[in-house]
């Protein structure tokens, strides 16, 4: 009972930290669309669309980068300094190679939003911001490695600050860029964009000033021969990013989906994602750090503690996703006046909080699964299951039923969501079932008696 107690404990400590961490990160893009939306719905609906551009990409070099918090974690667990310094260095190379991999693509996505965006001054808006955002994917790389570095060794403080500031500083200079204040111009959406870049080399600055302590400790093992190599590093991440890269394109798609049943449509659409992202980031969370205290139990060869800790946070997803729903259909509809002084804007909002009201229970599930999986090391797992769902079950039947009106009587947006919640839904039994077969998989075959 008592070691059941301190997983328990071990794992609200970490996930702590890391929900303020990710809430401070989801807001960033809720604040983008509070503001542009207070400026004008077309801004948001281009911030909105770009957003889901550039996202994507963000989310890729994330998951790539991503493969480092179990190895991390299971060094610590050892104490091994020196892997830990390989690592770190092996990182630094990768950073370098997404850097250029995120601007290039971002800028390549720039130029083609004329040719994506129907509406011509949304389509404008789009690339501007985009443009601007491109200049921030270097920054972004390097902060993800300081970040990961920090949440392998369970050092949360520096990565809760940087958040913070993040928090603070982007929403500042938005409002005073978008808006034109201190005597500037008024850039509207593209002021959201140049607002992010500067507030990503802020916080990398200060992780990076944050980690100095830490990093100093690492010294002895710079000199060790690497073991790991670059290119294996990063095709070790690829799955994972490819994983949470499939599932915000079907986001996108979807956005791109609604952008054809008008632009207010777009704007109602993509308010309702960032709401919905950001009550997410609870999970994302405890997601998180059950890949790190799954990969920490792993690597000190205790199977029976991975396996309670993978159940643990299962339960603790399950309660909080069936809390938020009760939340939100509660008091959900107050917030979508915030976003837009458009009254049919606001209408369509309201009538899509009730969907994300409905799938919090088995989003927050699949994600902690998912999670459950990437401490185990199984990344191929969470891949052909995000593939298979979205890209088979949910884009196909979405836009056939939403867009084109097939059984329906017109095309809505509703009926994506619909499609969307019945998707998360399969995605979480699915990806459920397989992490509680791969905990009890990896205690048997650790506890196996030898002969």
């Amino acid at each position: 009972m008592k070691k059941k107690a301190a997983i328990y404990k071990a794992l609200i400590k970490l996930a702590l930290p890391l929900m303020f961490i990710q809430v401070c990160q989801a807001s960033l893009g809720l604040i983008d669309t509070v503001i542009a939306g207070q400026y004008d719905y077309r801004d948001l609906a281009a911030v909105g669309l770009a957003s889901n551009i550039w996202t994507p990409i963000a989310i890729l070099i994330t998951g790539i980068m991503y493969a480092l918090v179990p190895k991390f974690s299971a060094a610590m667990g050892k104490q091994d300094v020196a892997t830990v310094a390989m690592l770190l260095r092996v990182g630094k190379r990768n950073a370098i190679v997404l850097s250029v991999f995120g601007f290039l693509l971002v800028q390549l996505f720039a130029f083609l939003m004329p040719y994506l965006i129907s509406e011509p001054d949304v389509a404008l808006i789009s690339q501007h911001y985009l443009h601007a955002i491109a200049f921030a994917m270097p920054g972004f790389s390097y902060m993800l490695l300081y970040r990961f570095f920090n949440e392998g060794r369970g050092s949360m403080a520096p990565i809760a600050i940087t958040g913070l500031l993040l928090l603070v500083l982007n929403s500042l200079l938005n409002l005073v860029l978008v808006n034109g204040y201190l005597g500037l111009p008024k850039l509207g959406g593209l002021g959201c964009g140049i607002a992010t870049t500067i507030t990503t080399y802020c916080a990398l600055a200060v992780l990076m000033f944050l980690s100095q302590n830490s990093l100093k400790k690492l010294n002895d093992g710079e000199n060790k021969c690497s073991l790991i190599k670059p290119t294996h590093l990063l095709l070790e991440g690829l799955p994972i990013g490819l994983a949470l890269t499939l599932e915000v394109l079907a986001l996108t798609a979807l956005a791109f989906f609604a952008s054809l049943l008008g632009t207010k449509v777009i704007a109602a659409h993509q308010v309702a994602i960032n709401l919905a992202m950001v009550i997410f980031m609870i999970p994302v969370a405890i997601s998180s750090a059950a890949t790190i205290q799954v990969s920490h139990y792993q690597g000190l060869s205790q199977p029976s503690s991975a396996k309670q800790t993978g159940l643990t946070a299962l339960t603790m997803a399950a309660i909080y996703g069936s809390i938020m729903s009760l939340v939100i259909l509660a008091f959900g509809h107050n917030l979508a006046p915030l976003f837009s002084h458009d009254p049919e804007v606001v209408t369509l909002i309201s009538s899509l909080i009730i969907f994300i009201a409905m799938f919090q229970l088995v989003d927050a599930i699949q994600m902690v699964a998912a999670g459950i999986l990437r401490g185990l090391e199984e990344f191929i797992k969470p891949l052909v299951t995000v593939l298979f769902v979205y890209w088979v079950v949910i884009i196909p039947i979405s836009y056939v039923i939403g867009v084109k009106g097939w059984l329906v009587e017109q095309p809505d947006i509703k009926h994506i969501w619909i499609m969307l919640t019945l998707g998360l839904t399969f995605a979480a039994m699915l990806l459920g079932a397989q992490s509680y077969i791969q905990l009890n998989k990896k205690q048997f075959v650790t506890q196996a008696p030898t002969v």
